[in-house]
């Protein structure tokens, strides 16, 4: 057994696949140099895009505002008010999101929500929607469709002004009243959430973290820094962090990347996020069979295998995973598991600590940077969280001598817009 396991290891060495081949700190320096051409407006694979909203404020008491969340294929919708700085939600509906179960009109689109939203405006003129799909925000927290994905369908979407059509829909159907209205992605708003319920003065800094279906980051950035701005204030930069490059990829990533419906962008999103690590992890299955390290039947895999799949495979539950096992197959397929998440762990890792740094935040324990985390692959993956807190504490507590707290809690989007809505 130890000989095959060596032997392995010694292959994903091969193949560029191994941890050991991550250097935590050189990758860390990559991303603070990529952050920073980011932030100065020069090629970079971390677009770091302004939100031009502040994290920091008291939401004022007992103002309802109209919160939407477009996120996946699932549209929530909900009154959040704030009592004694704490949110209360009330009145939440939850539907497929317009587009997800047949293609239709940008005028359906924005109309279905109008529709949905109509009867809440008769007790709030304030909006605040976390919009999870690219877009670009503008300084007047409004912003413009890039274009939809995981599999929303609009046609003549792109381009649109999200706000300014949602407010026409709504004024076709009566509604006279002016609306104050705040455009935001799904990062930025569960890091907004994580200020609506968590005291964030008590922080020395403070970051969002997507790692669900997809990886992203955003964080609190001081104006000064933003210099393709011209007179930036302090802000939420958006990081899109799915797109950092400069990092160490392998032969299961290439091949990943090439199948993937977006060939050449995402690439750190693509080695770590739920979207993908199954895929990773297939291909590494592949190309570990065809070396004669894993039986036949890893080689003819045509389904990849799901993360679900995987942790179950783990708990020893019967699946499709196990019935392919053979001889070694069950310790060669883990080793493979672990290492592949290894990896991913000291990517996450890498990220937080080059935002950390970037703020110069967390210095003291009593006054640690906060990491706002959401998605399942943070909360439900078997292997990802013990991981991560092991490279937190070697590397960013341990050589960085910088102090990390993660905080999570429910409706972070929901309440997130609404804090945005209120305080910007």
């Amino acid at each position: 057994m130890e000989k095959i396991i060596y032997e392995l290891n010694e292959f994903l060495r091969q193949i560029s696949m191994h941890p050991d081949q991550t250097d935590i700190q050189t990758v860390t320096e990559n991303c603070i140099s990529e952050i920073g051409k980011g932030l100065r407006g020069e090629d970079s694979s971390l677009k770091m895009i302004p939100t031009y909203i502040s994290a920091y404020g008291e939401p004022p008491e007992k103002i309802p505002v109209i919160a939407i969340d477009a996120g996946g294929t699932n549209l929530r919708i909900a009154l959040v008010a704030f009592e004694n700085t704490k949110p209360v939600i009330s009145r939440m509906q939850v539907y497929p999101i317009p587009g997800s179960l047949r293609e239709i009109s940008a005028g359906e689109f924005f109309s279905d929500i109008a529709d949905k939203i109509l009867p809440l405006t008769d007790v709030s003129d304030r909006i605040g929607f976390c919009f999870s799909y690219p877009a670009e925000i503008f300084p007047n927290r409004d912003g413009k469709i890039l274009r939809l994905s995981k599999g929303v369908c609009v046609k003549d979407s792109a381009g649109l002004v999200i706000g300014q059509e949602l407010i026409k829909k709504l004024r076709e159907k009566g509604v006279s009243k002016e609306f104050n209205f705040t455009l935001l992605n799904d990062t930025v708003a569960s890091m907004m959430g994580g200020a609506a319920e968590f005291p964030i003065t008590e922080f020395d800094g403070i970051c969002g973290l997507i790692l669900g279906t997809g990886f992203n980051t955003c964080y609190t950035e001081k104006g000064e820094k933003i210099t393709k701005l011209k007179n930036a204030p302090d802000m939420i930069i958006n990081c899109e962090t799915s797109n950092f490059s400069k990092l160490f990829r392998g032969k299961a990533d290439e091949m990943t990347d090439a199948a993937s419906e977006n060939p050449g962008i995402g690439f750190c999103e693509k080695m770590i996020s739920g979207a993908y690590l199954g895929k990773v992890i297939t291909n590494t299955a592949i190309l570990a069979a065809q070396r004669g390290l894993l039986t036949e039947g890893f080689a003819n895999v045509e389904q990849v295998f799901s993360l679900p799949e995987l942790d179950d495979f783990l708990r020893g539950k019967l699946n499709r995973v196990t019935k392919l096992c053979a001889g070694e197959d069950t310790a060669v397929l883990k080793e493979i598991i672990d290492k592949c998440f290894e990896r991913a762990a000291k990517l996450v890792c890498v990220n937080i600590a080059a935002l950390c740094l970037q703020c110069g935040g967390g210095k003291e324990a009593s006054h640690p940077f906060c990491v706002v985390a959401e998605g399942s692959t943070f909360y439900k993956s078997l292997l990802m969280r013990a991981k991560l807190d092991r490279y937190v504490k070697e590397y960013i507590e341990g050589r960085l001598s910088r102090h990390i707290v993660f905080r999570g809690a429910e409706n972070l989007t929901l309440t997130g817009a609404a804090l945005s809505a209120l305080i910007n």
